[in-house]
């Protein structure tokens, strides 16, 4: 499953640029590069440990000059006649002699290929020549390389951010898609880690895999290709060696592995518990709790301590047993390589080549493991994604939708029932009138109720039993454009987004120009603090824009909703205490942006539920009493519950401790 879903992230690069196979083949081609630069330090080995020395036997003097050997190798044999002859300062030729007569075709193939250029260059027949041309060629690899592999880099950020770019696009798409993603109840916490941190992983997947899902097999063919022409049999001894290591280390660190993971899990346990221990600090100060406080205290950072102290003893266990694993082969392998040195059987520039092959597969092995990991993770990430991806939209527009005319005699709520996204009910059966050009005030110890009932009028959500009307027409039966066309909401969530404050209140819409921008300002009593701004409307606020307290943000809001110039106002109260002075400014705004136009209010002040016509309490998703603020109070223990706990005078700061009297 994971494979398939990478696969199909993998294509959004595929059909918008060629960057992925061309990043791969640019990747091969660095392999093949650093191939290359491993053939040059092999022949810079066998130059530094033979030195250019080449013994000839004197009794084949004769046989020697003949024209197999070159005119200066023969000059420089001279006219002994006996005991072995050493040409010296040779520079690459001592590897032509050591391999001409080889039983290895590839070998006798390399040397005269080699002899061949000897013959055609005077540079590498000296020792120092060859030093040079050889340090040379490795600088000139060396830079080859690097300049690809900032190619192969460029390729790789250009394909992951097709990928990226595309699968946000449709994450963004998907959220407008889905009515559920309005309730706060879910929340934009997982679609902000399928945005964020899933997205990030299929990227981190395509990079890794440009970066060596070619190169390291090339890495890794190509240097066992080179063992193997060096000494095939020590290679296959070493392969073989290598892969007896692999077999024994797995099982012997499974356990460790699991024991180490268990105790990591109840570490995260007892750490979580210490947090607790920390944050109810006031409530232990409060009841006079210290004693029995510090001693879960000490209780559960001793057994943090225990539970961490047995994950680190348990990870530091793997590492003698793979010491003694990896040494003991290591051991083997280099008793192999000194038995055959003092025997003759293998040439110091053979062992040392064989010896540098080995070191230089570990970075490709473990590229290759990094990359394995990567894809997993990249495969569960895509997975995740194209599963939100594929859920189905619960709002859709019917095929000749009609247009929705601004409210003028009521809002019906006909049997609403409604789940969230954890399957909890948030209303049930709620059949509610709200009449055109009315106050209403929604009220409920469930934030989430009141929200889904809000969320209902610009049918961000759909009720999953029951239908919602304004003057007679199922919204489900009106265009989504001319329904939201009709609606303004001022919620505490969202208040600005960032960017300036002429975008925040005009809406990004070119067709607001600042004249009326200004007149909503002013409605909503904020021209005079944007104007004190650094830059007037043109100053960014918002998290990362210039700090403004909640009321100047809520008065912005107010702002732009009356530039909407709804029929309907949704409008939740600021939390947060307030100045008098400026809650008068914001109860005169609200006056004034709901002159003539349908206000349905989330309240947070006791004042306002009076200036209300009519309350709606909901209980348990249901409606547990509805009508005049007078009538409520009379009806309903939950009212007088709700005023006495969350809309007492004292609460707010509607009235101050002195105040009473």
């Amino acid at each position: 499953m994971f494979p398939a879903a990478y696969r199909r992230a993998r294509k959004l690069a595929d059909t918008r640029s060629g960057s992925l196979l061309l990043g791969h083949i640019v990747s091969a081609l660095q392999g093949l590069l650093l191939l290359c630069l491993v053939l040059v330090v092999g022949m810079l080995l066998d130059l530094v440990i033979r030195r250019g020395v080449v013994t000839f036997d004197a009794n084949r003097v004769t046989e020697l000059r003949m024209p197999r050997q070159p005119r200066w190798i023969q000059q420089s044999l001279g006219e002994s006649t006996a005991g072995p002859v050493e040409v010296v300062n040779t520079g690459l030729y001592p590897f032509v002699e050591a391999h001409h007569a080889s039983p290895n075709p590839i070998h006798r193939a390399v040397a005269r290929g080699l002899d061949w250029i000897l013959r055609r260059s005077v540079l590498l027949r000296e020792n120092l020549g060859a030093l040079k041309a050889l340090l040379a060629l490795m600088l000139g690899l060396i830079v080859a390389a690097s300049y690809a592999g900032l190619w192969r880099r460029a390729l790789a950020t250009s394909a992951a951010g097709a990928i990226v770019s595309s699968l946000r696009h449709q994450i963004h798409r998907q959220i407008y898609r889905l009515g559920q993603s309005a309730l706060p109840s879910e929340g934009a916490g997982p679609v902000v880690d399928l945005f964020a941190r899933d997205v990030n992983d299929v990227r981190d997947g395509v990079v890794t895999e440009i970066d060596h899902a070619v190169r390291s097999p090339v890495l890794v063919v190509g240097l066992l290709v080179l063992g193997l022409l060096a000494s095939w049999q020590v290679t296959i001894f070493l392969l073989a060696l290598a892969g007896l290591v692999a077999f024994a280390v797995r099982p012997l660190t499974a356990g460790i592995r699991l024991e180490a993971d268990a105790a990591a899990r109840d570490s995260a346990v007892r750490l979580c518990l210490l947090q607790e221990d920390l944050a109810m600090l006031r409530t232990v100060r409060v009841y006079g709790m210290e004693g029995v406080d510090r001693q879960r205290f000490e209780h559960h950072l001793h057994q943090f301590q225990s539970d961490d102290a047995q994950r680190m003893r348990a990870e530091a266990r793997s590492v003698p047993v793979l010491l003694l694993v990896i040494g003991t082969a290591t051991t083997v392998a280099i008793g192999l390589l000194g038995y055959l040195l003092l025997n003759g059987a293998l040439a110091p520039a053979t062992a040392a080549i064989l010896l540098f092959v080995s070191v230089a597969m570990i970075p490709p092995i473990l590229s290759w493991q990094e990359l394995r990991r990567a894809l997993r993770q990249a495969g569960r990430s895509a997975d995740a994604i194209f599963k939100f991806l594929e859920r189905t939209p619960e709002l859709k527009q019917a095929v000749g939708a009609q247009f929705l005319a601004p409210l003028k005699q009521r809002i019906s709520l006909e049997n609403v029932s409604l789940e969230g996204p954890n399957g909890r009910n948030l209303l049930s059966g709620v059949s509610v009138e709200i009449p055109a050009l009315s106050r209403t005030a929604i009220l409920s110890l469930d934030e989430s109720s009141k929200y889904a009932l809000a969320c209902l009028i610009p049918r961000l959500i759909d009720p999953k039993i029951g239908r919602v009307r304004m003057d007679g027409l199922d919204l489900r039966d009106v265009t989504l454009e001319s329904l939201r066309a009709q609606v303004a909401m001022v919620l505490q969530a969202d208040l600005v987004f960032n960017d300036t404050v002429f975008a925040n209140i005009g809406l990004g819409d070119p067709s607001y120009g600042l004249p009326r921008i200004i007149q909503a300002a002013k409605l909503a009593h904020a021209h005079q603090l944007i104007q004190e701004l650094p830059n007037g409307y043109d100053t960014p606020i918002g998290a990362f824009g210039h700090y403004l307290p909640v009321d100047a943000l809520y008065r912005i809001a107010l702002a732009r909703a009356s530039l909407h110039d709804p029929s309907i106002v949704v409008i939740e109260e600021p939390t947060e205490h307030l100045d008098e002075d400026v809650k008068s400014l914001i109860d005169d705004t609200i006056d004034r942006l709901a002159a003539g136009k349908t206000v349905i209010f989330l309240p947070h002040r006791l004042s306002t539920i009076r200036k209300c016509d009519r309350v709606v309490v909901l209980h348990n998703g249901r409606v547990e009493a509805h009508g005049t603020p007078r009538e409520v109070h009379g009806q309903s223990k939950l009212y007088r519950h709700i005023q006495y706990v969350e809309f007492n005078q004292f609460a707010t700061g509607e009235i101050e401790a002195g105040q009473m009297g």
